[in-house]
């Protein structure tokens, strides 16, 4: 297995994906686009390295990411060159673990996504499963058992080099501050392996519920179950609880895991409505929070960046963002959202002008009578209030930033949201 995982057409196509998703170096400093002319001249001694099973791959570089609850996410960057090799196992092993994989499992899978594990709790909800049991596991990809890990790949993966080295990628250590620490457990976050090793470790996890016959979805570590009460919940939580900790070694975070009912509950950054007695999707209040957020750090008026730039970054980011929560029931946020933007807009475009002189002539340019453009022109009112007045609200209009390139909120959901019906 191991010389088909090292095959040319396997290493080019790992090659390739890595090349393509870019990314910081790892402590030795290559970078992606340095790759292929370092394996053009040393490919072949570090193919015959690996298997004479003396390859050690390189400590990872420990990345801290703030999470947007709070606290931070630890990932761990592999070197270019390890990076390679991991995604070369994996899309190797991918297809064998493919065929034995739950239905249920969205995350890290192809043609699997976070739109299908939310619709397909809809669906539930739909079917009278209106209590929600939300899992939280408690830093899984720090958790994992490495000796269990093993065990369970084992049962598939009989190569031993092969596992030899997929052990090596669990125990390498990991650079902080100068120093290397030894990995006792855990798939670090950062590595093209890791989204593969956790499906393996989790689809036992699944494989439990669907013979207990429970409706579920699960992305990765973010597992909800769906049952018709709230003491059959309780009752799930406590045994599935027991369950993860006392058989798969992980820990459960007991208070993140909660009960809840469906307008309660967020699911990848969804939630639920009831409409017409029908469970519709919505987008999660805190995810519509953190664009907001987003928004206002793009359009601040002291960023230094032109109007244009401005504009061209909130294209690309609405652009991503809307093609995530498209499934969601969302016009009324999408309109609010483009008030949002249109404000902050307007604050900076006032910012610009700035001398009274300049303010009143774009206002007549723009169509505003002469006693307004006048009175509004050298006014001393504070920016936001400028920015809420009748007389920037029909000049520097929707239209107004349409012609500069703004594409906005709910255009872009529409046009999405079309597309999708017309799929169907």
């Amino acid at each position: 297995m191991l010389e088909q995982i090292l095959s040319s057409w396997n290493i080019e196509k790992a090659l390739e994906q890595v090349m393509r998703n870019k990314g910081a170096g790892g402590i030795d400093g290559m970078q992606t686009d340095e790759l292929r002319d370092y394996l053009k001249t040393n490919w072949q001694s570090l193919r015959a390295k690996i298997l004479e099973g003396n390859y050690k791959p390189s400590a990872v570089r420990k990345v801290e990411i703030p999470k947007p609850q709070g606290g931070v996410r630890v990932l761990g960057i592999p070197t270019v060159l390890d990076r390679l090799l991991q995604q070369a196992i994996s899309q190797w092993l991918m297809p064998k673990y493919e065929e034995q994989f739950s239905y249920h499992s969205y995350g890290f899978r192809p043609d699997k996504n976070c739109q299908q594990a939310v619709l397909q709790a809809q669906t539930y909800l739909n079917e009278g499963r209106i209590w929600v049991v939300e899992l939280d596991l408690e830093k899984f990809f720090d958790k994992v058992n490495h000796d269990r890990l093993m065990s369970v790949l084992s049962r598939t993966v009989t190569d031993k080099p092969t596992l030899k080295l997929i052990r090596s990628y669990l125990t390498s250590g990991i650079l902080e501050g100068g120093v290397v620490s030894q990995r006792l457990e855990g798939t670090p976050q950062g590595s093209p392996l890791s989204p593969l090793l956790s499906n393996i470790v989790l689809d036992e996890f699944d494989k439990e519920l669907e013979k207990r016959g429970h409706s579920y979805v699960r992305y990765a570590d973010d597992c909800s179950i769906y049952v018709r009460s709230e003491a059959s919940a309780k009752r799930v939580a406590e045994s599935v609880i027991k369950y993860i900790e006392g058989k798969l070694l992980l820990k459960v975070n007991r208070t993140k895991t909660k009960i809840s009912r469906p307008n309660e509950s967020t699911l990848l950054g969804f939630s639920f409505f009831r409409s017409n007695g029908v469970w519709e999707i919505r987008i999660a209040e805190k995810s519509v929070g953190r664009i907001t957020e987003k928004v206002k750090e793009i359009t601040g008026r002291s960023t230094g960046k032109s109007e244009e730039e401005k504009i061209g970054r909130l294209n690309s980011v609405i652009n991503g963002w809307v093609s995530y929560f498209v499934i969601a029931k969302a016009k009324t946020v999408m309109q609010e959202l483009d008030q949002l933007v249109r404000v902050r807009l307007r604050i900076c475009q006032w910012k610009v002008w700035k001398k009274p002189a300049t303010r009143v002539r774009n206002l007549l340019k723009l169509g505003a009578s002469r006693q307004k453009a006048y009175e509004w022109g050298n006014s001393s009112k504070g920016y936001c209030r400028v920015a809420h007045s009748p007389i920037l609200q029909t000049t520097l209009n929707n239209k107004f930033f349409t012609k500069r390139g703004y594409k906005g909120f709910y255009n872009t959901y529409h046009g999405k949201a079309e597309a999708q019906l017309s799929l169907f």
